[in-house]
């Protein structure tokens, strides 16, 4: 099986026809995986994205499945950044995960999983991760514990005792009357044929949006959203998140009515709406996807959103829908509906050391990761932005812009004061390795040989994991002082973690050479050829 990595939107929009068969194919695609869902989501996130696609072979024409993934770049607490994969769609999303030609289906997800452990990651989300226990089993055992650490992720608790690991949803019947005596109860039942009488009849009426009122239909929809949630939303978890939103749901509703996939009932009072039901329609599955409602929240009778729900159950109903999701959340107005409930989780898989393998970063977060280095510039944190760039050089030595940043950041930091080996030594010590680095620079850059800050440097560089340029600085301290044991002890170590480790055997045995009872370097060998014993028979030869 091969894949390709999709990550601009030509080449997606180009595949367009291919994943909409592959959608209708799958018999666990879900309206989240669908192309309307994904391809409007990934339009709002711009770069940060990529699609795995599946073929037979690298000359077939067709793609088999499809892995949609959002890429992010976050700083860690040392001041470097690493990158996180999130399925696609998530944390917006109410289901994630990839969707295959069932024929391939084994091939398709080992195929998936294994490209996926080849991308640079300190972790990868499976939010709200939606596939068979067959499926998801067969992605995850190649994320072996020996490498990784799988593990499910607790939902942030609003302190309302809801469980929104529990997913409710409603098998609709075939005609509506059964929907009233099948899955309501006598006194919701009363309840809802009152409403409905109310809710159309005199002042009130309930209409849907047209090509002229939807922009203003959603605005009203969010400000009452806003109105209910933001203030919550905001003291609770991020000043921020209430914006960002609307912002989200504001586009995804938008891309959603474009392509006939959105159905947005209105009640009004006389000239006023009064409340607006936003669900998502999944046509392949025939089910309708309670996403969004908002209400005035000074209308008590009749109840806005027990009114808009049933109008969508009924609408579901005549139009041969089979089930009514009411998504994530143990509430209790759902089950006045004949809730059925399913449990959807949160998993994550980490890098033991939750850093990306190596220190590097994925290539295709370089422009993100520059754009907050001149940040870092312009907020008056030059350290932070040269390390920055130094991660950036660490993958693409010919990056222009970086090379050029990094350098009159040098000038900036040569005029703070003149670069003193204490100075460093003292940063080193208290942790901060970044600084300390950039200080042991400006020392080599007066004085190229200089003994103790080409050593140290090689250290720094080994401390945060840049093992190759560790090992190519530690082999010219080597050069410098070849009978030091602790330089060929440090190289080995960056040579043990580059795989490289028929030299690494060879650099540890150069130290124990120079210090025989070197007790660290002599573990790190017998921990070599106790896991490859071939190796020290091949030396040998």
């Amino acid at each position: 099986m091969h894949v390709d990595v999709i990550k601009t939107r030509d080449k997606l929009l180009r595949v367009r026809s291919n994943w909409e068969a592959v959608y209708q194919a799958d018999p666990e695609a879900q309206f989240y995986m669908s192309w309307t869902w994904i391809a409007g989501w990934f339009e709002k996130l711009g770069c940060q994205w990529i699609v795995l696609a599946a073929k037979a072979d690298a000359s077939s024409t067709d793609y088999v499945g499809f892995f949609p993934l959002q890429l992010r770049t976050e700083l860690s607490r040392d001041g470097k950044f690493h990158n996180e994969l999130r399925t696609g769609g998530g944390y917006f999303a109410g289901y994630t995960g990839f969707i295959c030609d069932p024929r391939f289906e084994r091939d398709v997800i080992l195929a998936f999983a294994n490209h996926t452990r080849r991308l640079n990651w300190a972790k990868l989300h499976l939010e709200n991760i939606f596939a068979s226990p067959e499926r998801l089993k067969m992605f995850l055992d190649e994320f072996p514990s020996s490498d990784f650490i799988t593990e499910k992720i607790q939902r942030p608790d609003d302190g309302d005792g809801i469980d929104h690991d529990i997913y409710v949803y409603v098998n609709l019947p075939s005609d509506w009357d059964a929907f009233l005596y099948e899955r309501l109860d006598a006194k919701a039942r009363r309840n809802a044929r009152a409403a409905l009488r109310q809710a159309e009849d005199g002042e009130y009426r309930i209409t849907t949006p047209t090509a002229e009122t939807i922009e203003a239909d959603i605005e009203v929809l969010l400000k009452f959203w806003e109105l209910q949630w933001a203030a919550k939303l905001a003291a609770r978890y991020n000043p921020k998140l209430p914006i960002g939103l609307m912002s989200n749901f504001r586009n995804m509703l938008r891309c959603c009515f474009a392509d006939n996939a959105l159905f947005l009932p209105i009640l009004w009072q006389g000239e006023n709406r009064i409340g607006i039901q936003a669900s998502l329609i999944d046509w392949k599955n025939r089910t309708l996807i309670s996403l969004l409602n908002g209400r005035d929240i000074n209308v008590k009778r009749p109840p806005p959103g027990f009114v808009l729900h049933l109008h969508c159950v009924r609408w579901g109903i005549q139009n041969g829908f089979k089930v009514y999701d009411l998504q994530t959340g143990d509430f209790p107005y759902k089950y006045d509906f004949g809730g059925i409930e399913r449990r959807v989780e949160c998993l994550r898989v980490s890098t033991h050391d939750r850093r990306n393998p190596r220190g590097a970063l994925e290539p295709l977060s370089v422009p993100v990761v520059f754009r907050r280095a001149q940040r870092m510039e312009e907020d008056g944190k030059p350290d932070d932005a040269a390390q920055a760039c130094l991660q950036i050089l660490d993958i693409d030595p010919n990056h222009a812009d970086a090379s050029r940043l990094l350098k009159s950041l040098d000038v900036e930091l040569r005029r703070a004061g003149p670069a003193s080996l204490n100075a460093a030594k003292d940063l080193h010590q208290r942790g901060q390795i970044a600084k300390a680095e950039r200080v042991y620079r400006a020392i080599l850059e007066a004085d190229p040989k200089h003994t103790d800050a080409t050593y140290l440097l090689g250290v720094a560089l080994l401390q945060q994991r840049r093992f190759e340029a560790a090992e190519q600085q530690l082999g010219l301290a080597i050069v410098l002082q070849p009978n030091l044991a602790t330089l060929y002890y440090n190289r080995g170590l960056a040579l043990q973690q580059l795989g490289r480790n028929t030299e690494a055997l060879a650099s540890f045995d150069s130290a124990i050479a120079l210090k025989p009872d070197y007790d660290l370097a002599l573990v790190q060998r017998n921990s070599i050829l106790k896991a490859a014993p071939h190796i020290g028979t091949d030396r040998s030869l």
